[in-house]
C-alpha cells in the first residue's frame, strides 16, 4: 500500500512537473514575444524618429534647391525687341568690368547684340553672368593684346574678314 501512495505521489508530482514545465515554458514564450514585440516598436519609433530627424535635416535643403531651381528658371532682365535693321552687333571690350558691364546691361537691354571681350584680370564673369546663356550675349576669354578671329556672318559692324 506503501508503495502504491509512492506511485500515486510520483505520479502526481511528475503530472505536477509536467504542468509546471508547461507553464513556465508558456511564461517563457510569451516574455520572449513580449520582448520581441516591445523591441520592435521600439525600433519602429526609433526608425520614425530618424526619419523624422531626416526629414528636418533635408527640409531647408529642399527650400535651397527649390530656390535655385527658381532663379535657373528665372530668365533675363527684359530685353527690348528690336528689328533685324535696327538692332546692332556690338563688341565690348573689358566688357565684365564696372563700367563694361553696365554698358553692356543698357545695350543688352536695349535689344542689341552684344560681345563681351575680357581676360577677367580685373573684371569679373559675376558682373555678366546674368546674359550668360541669351541668344544675344557672347562672352569671350580674350586679351585684346592678341588679335581676337571671330568665326561667323561678315558684318560691316565688326569689319569682318
Amino acid at each position: 500500500m506503501m508503495k502504491r501512495v509512492i506511485w500515486l505521489i510520483s505520479g502526481l508530482n511528475r503530472r505536477m512537473m509536467k504542468l509546471l514545465f508547461a507553464l513556465a515554458l508558456i511564461a517563457y514564450i510569451a516574455s520572449v514575444w513580449g520582448t520581441y514585440t516591445n523591441m520592435r516598436s521600439i525600433q519602429e519609433h526609433g526608425e520614425m524618429k530618424i526619419e523624422q530627424r531626416i526629414d528636418e535635416a533635408v527640409a531647408p535643403l529642399r527650400e535651397k534647391i527649390r530656390d535655385l531651381e527658381q532663379s535657373f528658371s528665372q530668365k533675363y532682365p527684359p530685353v527690348k525687341f528690336l528689328s533685324e535693321k535696327d538692332r546692332k552687333r556690338i563688341l565690348i571690350t573689358g566688357g565684365a568690368g564696372f563700367v563694361g558691364s553696365h554698358l553692356t546691361d543698357k545695350l543688352m537691354m536695349d535689344g542689341h547684340e552684344v560681345t563681351v571681350v575680357d581676360n577677367f584680370f580685373t573684371g569679373r564673369k559675376r558682373n555678366v553672368e546674368h546674359w550668360i546663356g541669351h541668344e544675344n550675349f557672347e562672352l569671350i576669354n580674350h586679351d585684346v593684346v592678341e588679335p581676337l578671329y571671330i568665326e561667323g556672318e561678315q558684318d560691316s559692324n565688326f569689319g569682318g574678314s
